[in-house]
């Protein structure tokens, strides 16, 4: 009978464990735990972990990088309305009815409107890095593990601009300029172009990436989610040979304790 007994003692030990780890996969919402639940699995869900969080960070550079060119944008705008104002003031200069004192005056106004350029173009950053001034002509953005996009930064300052230096003080000279003008303003232009190009890049890189984590996030929930329908029922009929094994035990504990007084 003591033999019998220890056998049930064993035979309840994996229906306990098994009923441990169904609680434990209820509680959790996880069906892999630890290794022992599933080796392969578990391989399986710490790389799609590092993928998903990989990127999630893709997506924040991604973003990161569009503010910064909408910061570009928005100061190479400034920028731009100020050089319109300049070809205005060079065409009121060539005005033949004007005296060299209202020229002057003109030309003042000119001379700060170059100043107001060059003031955007230094000061225009983000997150203390410059982006109009060329100390930053271009600047890394990295969307995943070997995956990086290089994004290209104008110089707008005047002296890159070929406007150092200029002014509307004569007739001849505001004619010269305001060609000049519209030369620059074509650039600026083009560079505007080439800015939202880039910003357009970065939001479909982010949209992939987003489209990416939610395929990488489905794959890891199939993969380790506990399945609740399958698993209550696992629980109940753990629970159902837990039971009747403890019982088991309980009546040979009963069964042997009636029999040892006859043998004594």
């Amino acid at each position: 009978m003591a033999v019998e007994s220890l056998n049930a003692t064993n035979a309840s030990s994996p229906y306990m464990n098994d009923l441990f780890k169904v609680n434990q996969s209820l509680t959790s919402g996880s069906r892999i735990n630890n290794s022992a639940d599933d080796a392969s699995g578990q391989a399986i869900v710490t790389s799609l972990t590092t993928k998903i969080k990989d990127q999630d960070i893709g997506v924040q550079n991604a973003n990161a990088g569009i503010n910064l060119l909408q910061t570009a944008d928005g100061a190479s705008n400034s920028i731009t309305q100020q050089l319109q104002r300049l070809s205005e003031l060079s065409l009121q200069a060539q005005n033949g009815t004007y005296s060299d004192a209202q020229r002057s005056m003109l030309d003042q106004e000119f001379q700060q409107g170059l100043k107001s350029i060059n003031q955007f173009a230094e000061s225009t950053s983000f997150n203390g890095i410059k982006l109009l001034n060329a100390d930053t002509p271009a600047i890394d953005i990295a969307l995943g593990p070997d995956n990086t996009s290089t994004l290209q930064l104008p110089d707008l300052t005047t002296n890159s601009l070929g406007l150092t230096g200029t002014d509307i003080s004569t007739n001849s000279n505001a004619e010269a300029v305001q060609s000049q003008i519209t030369d620059v303003l074509g650039l600026i232009s083009d560079s505007r172009a080439q800015l939202g190009s880039q910003q357009n890049g970065l939001v479909s890189a982010a949209n992939n990436l987003m489209n990416q984590n939610v395929n990488s996030q489905s794959t890891r929930s199939q993969i380790n989610d506990t399945d609740y329908a399958k698993t209550v029922t696992d629980q109940a009929r753990q629970q159902v040979l837990n039971n009747a094994s403890v019982a088991m035990l309980a009546q040979r504990n009963q069964n042997y304790g009636n029999v040892l007084p006859l043998l004594n």
